[in-house]
Formats: structure tokens, C-alpha cells, sequence
């Protein structure tokens, strides 16, 4: 039995590949208050961690000059398998992106697209996975899939990390959970068809919606979406960091 605890199917980590970092350093600590570590990992690549009150979110990459890569946050589900997800989605109609490979001394990795191109990471951690913890302002707290086609994702997802589907906010949203009650919710799932590229979203939480918006705007990023009403979740509002990276701030419902 592992000494380790882990949290499968639960979304434990969130990086940030931008093709400036300093610019999005900037941007979000002065809208989150985020910290900052730089590290040198021991493939001699350069990575920032991401610091809330002194404990890590996440991390954040340089793009490689030459390379076309847009920014993007990414996600990192836990898996007990990596190679074997990574032969899953394959069989389920994704691919393999990057991967599998070794973080050295942290885990083990591999980016996969699911079968409508919506690219996510299936992590196992070496020292196991952070405790489950109610996320505070700045924190990232929620995930939603933008795809054009639920049927097919949640059937990717159901098979690929266990996951399950419940409605909620009333019966207008579909939710996955990792074990089919509301304790479970990780993210949910939007309708892509006309308006985005298939993709995955991080949330972070925020107090007021209205001051974010306004900071993002003073910190030089934009507001393609600046409100989504999401029933039994709260306001959310899509921003766009200086470099391109996009994710989305989470007003929670009152209680």
C-alpha cells in the first residue's frame, strides 16, 4: 500500500505555457497576488512556480523562441497509469500530444487530446496529490470543457478517468464528478459548436467579479466573455492575460 495519498481523477495541478512570462507574471500577481519561485529542473529547463500565501498552485513556462505555440493553461488530472491512459484515449478516439515522460523527481506525465481535439494531462505524482482543500480568492477552483459534442466527451472522459455526468444548476448544466454526487464536481461542460475551438478552461476564484474585471482591464489583459451566468455555480467572465493566455474568473453563487 502506497504511503502516499492521491486523489485519482481529481484535477491537481495547472500550467501555464505563455510565450512571455514576464508579462504574465506581472498580470497575475497583481491580479491574483501570486508569488513566485523560479526553479531549474534537472532536465535544465526553467520553471516558475506559482505561489498563493506561500503555497503552490501551479507553474508556468517560457515558450521557446522559434516555437508556435500559443499560451495556454493546461490542466493535470491524477491517474494511477499514465501509459496505460495514454493507450486508453487512444483507443477511445484521442491521441497522444506529448509523452508519456518523466518530470524528473516529481512524476510522470502525458498530454492527450480528447477526440474532439481539447487537450488535457494525465499526471501521476511520485509524492502523491495535494489534500482537497475549499479553494480561497486566487485559487483555481473548477474546470469547463467547451466541446462540440457532449455525448462523445463524456463518454471519452467516463472511460478515460472514471468519471461521471449529473446534472445541475437546476437541470441546465451538465457536471462531471469523479463519483456521481455534487462532493465530486470537478468541471462542466459547454456547447463550442459555432463560437470556440474545442479546449479545456481553468477557473479561479475571485471575490467580485466587477473590481477583477476591472484590474484585468488595468493590467493590460482583455475580457473576450465578461459574463457567463452559471445556475448553482456563480459568475464567470473568460480574460485573456497580455500574452495570449486565457482562463476565467469564478464569482461563486451566494449561499
Amino acid at each position: 500500500m502506497s504511503e502516499h495519498e492521491y486523489t485519482h481523477g481529481r484535477v491537481v495541478w495547472r500550467d501555464l505555457m505563455t510565450r512571455d512570462a514576464a508579462k504574465a507574471r506581472a498580470f497575475y500577481s497583481g491580479l491574483f497576488g501570486w508569488t513566485y519561485e523560479e526553479l531549474v529542473l534537472e532536465t535544465g529547463d526553467d520553471y516558475t512556480l506559482i505561489k498563493l500565501d506561500g503555497k503552490a498552485l501551479g507553474g508556468l513556462w517560457q515558450i521557446p523562441q522559434g516555437n508556435p505555440a500559443p499560451s495556454l493553461w493546461m490542466s493535470y488530472v491524477s491517474v494511477p497509469d499514465v501509459d496505460a491512459a495514454a493507450r486508453l484515449a487512444g483507443e477511445l478516439g484521442g491521441k497522444v500530444v506529448h509523452g508519456p515522460k518523466e518530470f524528473p523527481n516529481l512524476g510522470r506525465f502525458v498530454v492527450l487530446a480528447d477526440s474532439a481535439g481539447a487537450l488535457i494531462i494525465a499526471f501521476r505524482a511520485l509524492r502523491g496529490d495535494p489534500p482537497l482543500e475549499e479553494p480561497r480568492p486566487g485559487a483555481f477552483c473548477w474546470e469547463t470543457l467547451g466541446t462540440p459534442d457532449e455525448a462523445r466527451a463524456k463518454a471519452f472522459y467516463g472511460k478515460l478517468f472514471g468519471w461521471k455526468v449529473m446534472k445541475a444548476g437546476g437541470g441546465e448544466r451538465s457536471v462531471f464528478t469523479t463519483d456521481g454526487t455534487p462532493r465530486g464536481q470537478l468541471a462542466d461542460l459547454q456547447d463550442s459548436q459555432r463560437e470556440y475551438t474545442p479546449a479545456w478552461l481553468t477557473l479561479v476564484r475571485v471575490e467580485r467579479l466587477g473590481p477583477a474585471l476591472d484590474r484585468v482591464s488595468e493590467l493590460g489583459g482583455q475580457t473576450p466573455v465578461p459574463l457567463i451566468a452559471a445556475p448553482g455555480l456563480g459568475r464567470v467572465a473568460v480574460i485573456s492575460d497580455p500574452a495570449g493566455g486565457h482562463l476565467c474568473l469564478l464569482e461563486p453563487a451566494r449561499k
